[in-house]
């Protein structure tokens, strides 16, 4: 009876001391350390631009009430193309066929309106079909944007 509480009190002993038994850390080490957690991306921190701009594309999409904002803006935003470097690779496109000649370019989100003349008179056929190659030159040039083609006759 007697070695059963005093292996009892040895136990207890055990437990109490190892619970108190210091690993040599200082108390730095121990709690956690935002700058050196290396497990999983900081969005919290400012770690540049580049950094910056994940957070706020994070951010928007989680969202569901929240617009599209993709390539909209100026394209300083987080997914924003720049859009005047489209409009005029759609100029130039439109320049490079040597058969029409543009009235206006312009962007809304992710379309694109543009029309153009073309010198003559167009029967409704040749006007679709001169909508409809346009339209592929532009599609193939500037795939990123749903792109609506209007076609005028210049009769000057």
């Amino acid at each position: 009876m007697i070695l059963k509480k005093w292996m009892f009190l040895m136990v207890i002993m055990l437990f109490l001391l190892s619970g108190c038994q210091n690993n040599n850390r200082g108390a730095k080490e121990e709690a956690y350390d935002l700058r050196t957690d290396r497990t999983a991306p900081n969005y919290m921190s400012n770690r540049g631009k580049d950094q910056q701009h994940l957070v706020e594309d994070d951010i928007t999409n989680q969202n569901p009430n929240f617009l599209d904002l993709d390539r909209t803006g100026s394209g300083g935003e987080a997914g924003a193309g720049n859009q005047g470097n489209d409009i005029n690779k759609a100029k130039q496109v439109i320049a490079g066929t040597n058969e029409f000649v543009t009235d206006s370019v312009w962007i809304n989100g992710d379309r694109m309106w543009v029309t153009v003349y073309k010198k003559g008179m167009l029967s409704d056929r040749k006007k679709v079909d001169a909508e409809a190659r346009l339209h592929r030159k532009l599609i193939q040039a500037i795939p990123r944007y749903h792109i609506e083609v209007r076609v005028k006759e210049n009769r000057r």
